[in-house]
């Protein structure tokens, strides 16, 4: 029998994946008439707490704020909806989990943070709060204000997505009621929870406490007075070991009873952040992150790529809800009659982006029109900053043919050392669990002690080659761009101040890159999945044909690919990220099957673009009688 789901305005709610004092949050899918648009992440805020009207107020400003704020690790795709008084928020879906579902996982599993990741989620959380400060509303950086697991996600590729900006000034009005204020405190600073106004530094502690959570495996203390000895006497998780003491210095400061001796922004927090993961002592990396979260939720991620597949065959049809058409209004003096405008319309901030373009991209074409006298206008002479803004349009179409060169140059080469860092991290866990078994034997032996001395070894050794690797692969791929601008080197026409006469002859043309869209992103471009609105999404499976070895062999596990999917949907390339048994041909069968897949492609501001798919394929083979 078919699945029957539930509605949320637009939306239909696949599934209930957390809930919290906020409401729930959901794996959804946003409906029109032509079908099924795209999956995505549905928060409802139907918390009792949660003060509704205030939050259906503030929509406008979400939406505003999601036209603006664009970067890596925030989520994209906003959009903030009222239903029945009830405010929805939704944003494009990537398969992970929230990090509050992460944090229950490792409690449930005893399955404990590393410090790498725990300080790789911390360095993707700041940035997405870096980008905000960014865009200014009334003259203040933008702040979070309510950095809750939940409207936080981790992604099975690696990355950390962070929603809800603009509401959380809002949703600190959920601390109001006593039994929520003990379940969402602990993420709090102390002059947050008595003022419910939300700061940089407000921001910089609630960083802190979700560092704390990763570490230890707990919560702070919701009483603020009972904090400072918590920090002091911190470990980490599941092991007897304290918190390092250079990790720990970063958590004492963000986690500081006085705002003015924390670090001042999320900005600030970054850049002390980065020190200890690229000084040397940590070796943190998105793939890691990727391989924790695979091993942490694997049946989860095969359920979901199930669940996925059915999902994107339901008929939508029942779930439509009709339109009303707008009642016509008469205009007051005039008897003639207009259609009302939609709900949801002007804005009640005025946002200004900020200086960190690098980051934060304004989307503010079209905001603005322009109307000249009748007839065809005079050329007008350019202005040095029409100038100036001709040049970067320029650079950046530049920009994006040496990356899409750079691409195709390193290809090849980074597949091949990506595979040499998976053998590695492999060897790394090898000698990891052969320590802790030496470990648990008596120390006065001096065989194991001898034993424990050459595997520290070992895995230092194994670590430093590691970290080499990395750094040959960050080395070539400097050069592949220097090789890619070398190519591209023939500079564009310079902007000229001066119009053209219209009787002069035309200059011999300048050979140019390809037009691009007006996006700047071309069809069939490579764009890596972190980076596309919506990610390829499998729409033909192939089964696998299994070599008769194989099956029997008894083995049984999980080969991980990544596909490389173009504009078509054709699988053009396969990689194996993760292979629990290499032999028996069992990674070439996954392999084969998957080059057969069918994908509905990425796509890039509407664009349909080449990117990359995860694939898991789970084997378990019993023998043959």
């Amino acid at each position: 029998m078919a699945a029957t789901y539930g509605t949320f305005g637009s939306f239909i709610l696949f599934k209930l994946l957390t809930e919290s004092d906020l409401g729930h949050l959901y794996r959804a899918g946003k409906l029109s008439k032509a079908g099924l648009e795209k999956t995505t992440w549905l928060h409802v805020f139907d918390g009792p707490a949660v003060p509704s009207a205030d939050l259906a107020a503030a929509v406008d400003d979400v939406n505003r704020i999601g036209e603006i704020l664009t970067a890596v690790n925030v989520a994209s795709g906003v959009e903030a909806v009222v239903e029945d008084g009830t405010v929805g928020l939704s944003w494009n879906h990537a398969p992970g989990q929230p990090l509050a579902n992460v944090f229950t996982k490792v409690q449930e599993e005893g399955f404990p943070i590393a410090v790498d990741n725990a300080l790789l989620i911390m360095e993707k959380l700041s940035l997405a709060l870096s980008a905000a400060l960014a865009v200014d509303v009334r003259g203040s950086s933008l702040v979070h204000g309510f950095l809750h697991p939940s409207l936080i996600t981790v992604t099975n590729d690696g990355e950390v997505i962070v929603a809800g900006f603009g509401l959380g000034d809002v949703l600190l009005g959920v601390l109001d009621d006593a039994g929520a204020r003990e379940r969402c405190a602990p993420y709090v600073a102390p002059e947050v929870l008595d003022s419910r106004t939300a700061t940089k530094r407000g921001d910089v502690y609630s960083l802190g406490a979700i560092l704390f959570h990763l570490l230890t495996g707990k919560l702070l203390p919701a009483a603020p007075a009972d904090r400072k000895a918590a920090v002091a006497s911190a470990q980490l998780a599941f092991e007897e070991d304290p918190v390092p003491q250079d990790v720990m210095a970063v958590l004492s400061r963000a986690l500081a009873d006085r705002p003015e001796d924390r670090f001042s922004s999320a900005a600030d927090f970054k850049k002390e952040l980065d020190k200890l993961l690229y000084g040397g002592a940590y070796s943190p990396t998105t793939f890691n992150l990727a391989l924790f979260m695979d091993r942490l939720f694997r049946a989860e991620i095969e359920t979901e790529e199930k669940e996925r597949l059915e999902e994107s065959q339901v008929d939508v049809e029942a779930y439509l809800r009709p339109q009303p058409e707008p009642e016509p209004v008469v205009l007051p003096d005039s008897g003639e009659f207009a259609t009302p405008p939609a709900r949801g319309g002007g804005s009640k901030l005025s946002l200004i982006l900020g200086g960190a373009a690098a980051i934060v991209v304004a989307a503010l074409a079209g905001f603005f029109f322009l109307r000249g006298p009748s007839g065809p206008p005079a050329m007008p002479t350019p202005t040095p900053e029409e100038v100036a803004a001709r040049k970067e349009a320029q650079q950046k179409q530049v920009e994006a043919l040496v990356q899409e060169q750079v691409a195709l140059l390193m290809k090849e080469r980074e597949e091949q050392i990506r595979q040499e860092l998976l053998n590695r991290q492999s060897e790394i866990e090898k000698l990891q669990k052969q320590l802790q078994r030496v470990k648990k034997t008596e120390t006065s032996d001096a065989e194991a002690a001898r034993k424990k001395r050459e595997i520290e070894q070992q895995i230092a050794a194994a670590e430093e080659a590691k970290r080499k690797q990395e750094q040959a692969l960050a080395e070539e791929r400097r050069r592949a761009e220097e090789k890619a601008r070398q190519a591209l080197a023939t500079p564009a026409p310079e902007p000229t101040d001066t119009p053209v006469p219209a009787a002069a002859a035309p200059p011999t043309p300048t050979p140019v890159p390809p037009t691009p869209t007006p996006s700047g992103v071309q069809e069939n471009q490579f764009v890596p999945a972190t980076d596309v609105d919506t990610r390829p999404e499998i729409l033909k499976r192939v089964p696998v044909t299994w070599p008769r070895v194989a099956l029997h062999s008894r083995r049984r596990g999980v080969v991980i690919l990544s596909a490389t999917v173009d504009a078509r949907g054709r699988v053009v390339d396969v990689e194996v990220l993760r292979s629990d048994e290499d032999g028996f041909g069992i990674p070439q069968a996954a392999m084969d099957a998957v080059q057969k897949y069918v994908f509905k492609p990425a796509t890039k501001d509407g664009v349909k673009v080449k990117s990359t798919a995860t694939v898991t394929i789970p084997y378990s083979f019993r023998q043959l009688r």
